[in-house]
C-alpha cells in the first residue's frame, strides 16, 4: 500500500511517535511545519508563524502554527502531545484553545472563512469559522451544571493523518485553502 506522504515526512512523524515521545510537547512540531511548508510551499505567498502558549496552571506548552498570506491567517494547526489526547481535560483545554485562538484572530481574516485542525499526535479534528455567519463548528458542547460531562468527546478527532482517509481530508482542506485564497 502506498503511503499517504513522502518519505521524509512520514519518517518524521514516525519518529515523533514512538512511545518515548508521548507526553513530549514539541515532538510534533517539526513534522508539522515540515507538512505545512510541504503543501503550501516554501518559495510562494505563505509563510507558517509558530506560536507556543503555556499555560500557567498546568505547565503545558501549546504549539499553533498558522498559515499566512500576507501576514492574515488562513489555516492554523494546534498540536498537542499523543498521551494528552485520553484525558478528558486536555480535549477540553485543546478545543478551549481553538475556541479562543478564533476569536481572537476573527476580525483580521481576508478570507470567507477559517479552516484549522486540533491535533493530538496524528489524530485530527476539524474546525471552521465563516465569517458571514460568525458560525464555528463543530458546535461547542456546553458544560452540565450538575453533571460531568464530556465538553470535548474524543470522536471529533476522528482521523489519523498517517492513514489515506485522513492524509485525503488534509490534503482536501489545504487544497481547498490554496483556492480560497486564489480570490484574496
Amino acid at each position: 500500500m502506498a503511503q499517504p506522504w513522502p518519505q521524509p515526512l512520514m519518517q518524521s512523524f514516525i519518529s515523533a511517535n514512538q512511545p518515548q515521545f508521548a507526553t513530549d510537547e514539541s515532538a510534533f512540531n517539526g513534522p508539522y511545519t515540515r507538512l505545512l511548508y510541504h503543501l503550501f510551499g516554501v518559495l510562494g505567498p505563505y509563510e507558517i508563524s509558530p506560536q507556543y502558549r503555556i499555560f500557567d496552571t498546568t505547565r503545558d506548552v501549546v504549539a499553533l502554527l498558522t498559515v499566512e498570506l500576507n501576514k492574515h491567517p488562513v489555516f492554523f494547526i494546534e498540536v498537542k502531545p499523543t498521551a494528552s489526547f485520553n484525558l478528558d481535560s486536555k480535549r477540553k483545554q485543546a478545543d478551549d484553545l481553538m475556541r479562543d485562538h478564533f476569536r481572537d484572530i476573527r476580525h483580521t481574516l481576508i478570507t470567507p472563512r477559517l479552516p484549522a485542525v486540533s491535533a493530538f499526535g496524528t489524530r485530527l479534528c476539524f474546525y471552521e469559522y465563516t465569517v458571514a455567519t460568525n458560525a464555528l463548528t463543530p458546535a461547542a458542547v456546553p458544560a452540565d451544571p450538575l453533571f460531568l460531562n464530556d465538553v470535548a468527546p474524543a470522536d471529533r478527532w476522528d482521523c489519523d493523518l498517517l492513514e489515506a482517509d485522513g492524509a485525503a481530508r488534509f490534503r482536501q482542506l489545504v487544497d481547498s485553502v490554496l483556492e480560497m485564497c486564489q480570490a484574496c
